[in-house]
């Protein structure tokens, strides 16, 4: 979800905009080439391409995160049944000149942590947790800065963030699976599960999926941001907040415009048809076979640490604490207002890890993913970002990248994965001034330089 309070910034930010049988593996691959008995070495693909890759099965290998000093430390293993993101040959003899180290070592790992620790000096953030997956599973976590001001608490591996619309990778990979199976069909009209939403006979799942519907986003309102704004601890329920929506922005299927409400219905949507929550089925599907154990749905879920993050609001200069006394980030009301749209909180390794099973194939099949990042349906309407399934297609640092950003108050990250390297890298911070695209691609410009 893409929001800015009204009150701290008079350019209100109220959608996505620029800078701003199911027993398949769930690690098969993240493309790239192979030395036999050498070091791994990357090969691009062809620029622009969108092809997912092929699958490829293999042994577990655990995956591990090494900080500055070069030690090792486990931060999370496949599942047995898993299968690791393996490289695969490419008929390319030679890596590009400048392609990124391909393995992880404690230069890059250096590299990596002296870029992170700039970026956040150089744009006086609050704090950053980031993590970065090598083509052979590796990763590296570093994290720079504060999580709560008072106390001075610092930023560590487990610090929880609040992800906002990094949410819809989990919804729209979850749609897309039920679509496989056959539960829903991404051709359904919106009144086979929520008839009461005006005009739903005309809207269908898949214009929920890529903002083609027209809604209005539950955001896009003066009279809203002042009812989550006027009592941060309230919990809202779906109904209140579908019974808040404006008038739509045109027409199903004749345009693009980003609104957090699609996934609001979408969730809504899911569970009517499976009779069961969002958070449930998101843990069975994809958090508990990846072996994410820091992900969460606050909305649903009793989020099982107080290891959190707090959002700053206004300025670096004079920060203001959003999340203080608050159960859920950035704070309840707004939380459960986002809902399926951004209501997920994690942590920079675990998003990782999804990224990297999500976009290098260990999670949906070839044609799910191939209907996850296909933005040809939004491209006539010249989005901000080109925009498929759940998903967004970027340039950062001259370099094609696959992924989704998020926003709730306070808070902003991004998660991209390189489809030319198999590379993945995740940045969440704590404060309302971040570029998290910036702060992306110093480090993507650390990893390429030599």
């Amino acid at each position: 979800m893409f929001r800015v309070n009204a009150a701290d910034n008079p350019a209100r930010l109220l959608h996505d905009v620029g800078v701003s049988d199911h027993s398949r593996p769930v690690f098969r691959v993240a493309a790239r080439a192979l030395a036999v008995g050498l070091a791994i070495v990357v090969a691009v693909a062809a620029c622009g391409s969108t092809s997912p890759t092929p699958p490829r099965s293999g042994t577990p290998t655990p995956v591990v995160a090494i900080m500055p000093t070069g030690t090792p430390m486990p931060v999370g293993t496949p599942a047995p049944s898993a299968q690791a993101i393996y490289p695969v040959p490419t008929s390319q003899p030679e890596p590009p000149a400048a392609a990124p180290a391909a393995l992880l070592s404690t230069t890059t790992a250096t590299k990596l942590q002296a870029a992170l620790n700039a970026a956040r000096a150089g744009g006086k953030l609050e704090g950053i947790s980031a993590a970065v997956v090598f083509p052979d599973g590796s990763m590296w976590t570093g994290q720079s800065g504060t999580a709560i001001l008072s106390g001075a608490k610092p930023v560590t591996a487990n610090t929880l963030f609040s992800i906002g619309s990094i949410s819809k990778t989990f919804v729209a990979a979850l749609a897309l699976r039920l679509a496989e199976q056959g539960t829903i069909s991404l051709n359904d009209p919106l009144s086979k599960y929520v008839p009461t939403f005006p005009n739903a006979s005309h809207i269908t799942l898949s214009e929920l999926l890529d903002h083609r519907s027209g809604i209005r986003d539950v955001f896009d309102s003066t009279s809203m941001d002042k009812a989550i704004l006027s009592d941060p601890s309230r919990i809202w329920t779906v109904a209140q907040v579908l019974a808040r929506i404006g008038k739509p922005y045109f027409a199903p299927g004749h345009g693009y415009t980003y609104s957090n409400t699609n996934y609001i219905l979408l969730g809504l949507a899911i569970e009517t048809a499976t009779r069961k929550t969002i958070a449930s089925l998101v843990r069975s599907e994809f958090l508990d076979p990846l072996g994410m154990k820091s992900t969460w749905f606050q909305p649903e879920e009793k989020v099982a640490t107080t290891n959190f993050a707090h959002g700053y609001m206004n300025t670096a200069s004079k920060p203001r604490d959003v999340s203080a006394g608050q159960k859920m980030l950035p704070y309840n009301s707004e939380a459960t207002v986002a809902g399926t749209s951004g209501g997920f909180v994690s942590t920079a390794s675990d998003l990782a890890l999804w990224a990297s099973a999500l976009y290098g194939g260990g999670v949906l099949d070839e044609a799910e993913l191939a209907s996850m990042i296909d933005v040809s349906p939004t491209l006539p309407y010249k989005p901000p970002y080109p925009y498929g399934f759940g998903f967004e297609r970027a340039t950062i640092a001259k370099q094609m990248a696959w992924g989704h950003r998020g926003h709730l108050d306070g808070f902003w990250s991004a998660m991209w994965y390189l489809p030319d390297f198999g590379i993945t890298i995740v940045i969440l911070t704590n404060d309302q001034w971040t570029n998290t695209q910036t702060v992306t691609a110093q480090l993507v410009q650390a990893l390429l330089a030599k």
